[in-house]
């Protein structure tokens, strides 16, 4: 045994089911199962035989799935009239350590899992391999028994406590005998016009479809020009067709609005009151205490001041200025805005999450109370420095000036790093994305 010259030389264990009940207990018996073993004579002794699992040679650096079960494959044709078995698929389960002329080696058992047993008759063939209830191989296995090679007794011993514990883990007993993908597939429908070198073939097409009736079916399909498959399908998991939630858009094929009906307000409904409020209610939400204090109200006098001697677009322009001037002092104005969180010690033995908004513009980095919509925290590039963390999954803050140090979780960590250095000038437009050299700014 060994890899000499690309190849391995592997044991494969072929086990079914005796019944279809036996792949939802939980508890594991080993009567319910069948494994494959061949019987070989003892060297001198021709009367005497033992059972020995299926072995072969494949190519180490190859497909060993398709190989493994070709293998399987030609091997029970004997016993089944020359039907073959489809094994579901190829499962390693572990390296064992070879002993005697191969000492020092290793050698790789495969676990092949097959339908589930049915009534159908084998046929006997010598030499070639039977089904045998696996406790009754159990009952007389053991690594000094007569009965098997060494090497095989460790690996029935190690399978069956493999199996017991395959039946303590929820669903791994029914998805190892699950269908295998080729036989879950319903309807296969080949294009003809990509056949082999131009020619029509009614060789390896599916279903007992000919290449004429493919044709039509692909016609009567719109001449489908791409199959896309659902990585789900067969995956026995749960889905239901109730809708959680349904969201209408009111506007929804409605058009563009027209524009040139949106109109400035008449003089008289500018006045003191209730109104007053849509001036407000376009003004980003910030509680953050600065000179602008009342400043809407401010605008207002000027308003009335004005419109006693201006005109109204002369008045309107200065108006507009006055708002945009106080915009302007708003921390956060034309700042990119990110999600992410924030954990504080609330106490000793309790962390308490805040979710926020990243703001992010040329003065600075800001953090505001997602629910509440308070800024709670305002810096300048020039007092604080950042860090991109692991993954870009979040990043930290340093400020000496007023003393902090906190982590922003946030899967957006490297775009906002980026433009951090962005918009601090740390970063030309030639730069190319952000890095490991550029973690600190």
């Amino acid at each position: 045994m060994g890899n000499e010259g690309g190849f391995e030389d592997v044991f494969v264990a072929v086990i079914r089911p005796k019944n279809q009940v036996s792949l939802s207990s939980k508890e594991y018996r080993a009567k319910a199962y069948e494994i494959l073993l061949i019987e070989v004579p003892l060297e001198g002794k021709e009367k005497k035989r033992k059972k020995v699992l299926l072995a072969t040679r494949i190519q180490a650096g190859g497909d060993k799935s398709k190989s493994i079960l070709d293998y399987v494959d030609e091997k029970i044709k004997p016993i089944y009239s020359n039907q073959g078995f489809i094994g579901k698929r190829v499962v390693h389960m572990k390296k064992f350590p070879l002993d005697g002329d191969n000492e020092g080696k290793e050698a790789s058992l495969f676990v092949v899992p097959v339908s589930v047993k049915d009534n159908s008759k084998p046929v006997y063939s010598a030499g070639s391999p039977s089904f045998y209830c696996f406790q009754d191989i159990m009952r007389v296995c053991s690594e000094t028994s007569a009965h098997f090679c060494s090497i095989t007794s460790k690996m029935l011993l190690a399978l069956d406590k493999w199996l017991a514990e395959q039946h303590t883990v929820p669903h791994a007993i029914p998805a190892l005998f699950r269908p295998a993908p080729v036989e879950r597939v319903k309807t296969n429908v080949s294009n003809p016009a990509y056949g082999s070198e131009g020619k029509l073939s009614d060789e390896g097409l599916h279903m007992g479809y000919t290449a004429l009736e493919i044709k039509s079916k692909m016609m009567s399909l719109e001449k489908a020009d791409m199959c896309i498959l659902n990585p789900l399908y067969g995956s026995d998991l749960q889905y239901t067709n109730r809708v959680d939630k349904v969201i209408i858009n009111p506007y929804f094929g409605l058009g563009a609005p027209d524009y040139s009906k949106i109109q400035i307000p008449k003089r008289e409904k500018w006045q003191h009151g209730p109104n007053c409020e849509n001036l407000k209610s376009i003004v980003p939400i910030s509680k953050v205490k600065s000179k602008a204090y009342h400043w809407t109200n401010r605008i207002l006098h000027e308003y009335k001041a004005l419109s006693t001697s201006e005109g109204v677009s002369k008045e309107m322009h200065h108006l507009q200025r006055l708002f945009l001037q106080n915009c302007w002092d708003i921390p956060t104005y034309g700042a990119a805005f990110f999600t992410g969180q924030v954990y504080t010690k609330a106490s000793a033995s309790n962390h308490k999450v805040i979710r926020v908004y990243v703001g992010v513009n040329t003065k600075g980095l800001h953090l505001m109370n997602m629910e509440t919509k308070v800024l709670l925290i305002s810096l300048e590039y020039s007092t604080f420095m950042w860090q991109l963390g692991h993954a870009d999954q979040y990043f930290q803050i340093h400020s000496g000036d007023n003393k902090m140090n906190f982590i922003v979780h946030t899967k957006q960590a490297g775009l906002i790093v980026k433009l951090l250095m962005k918009l601090s000038g740390q970063m030309t437009p030639n730069d190319k994305g952000v890095t490991d050299k550029y973690a600190y700014g």
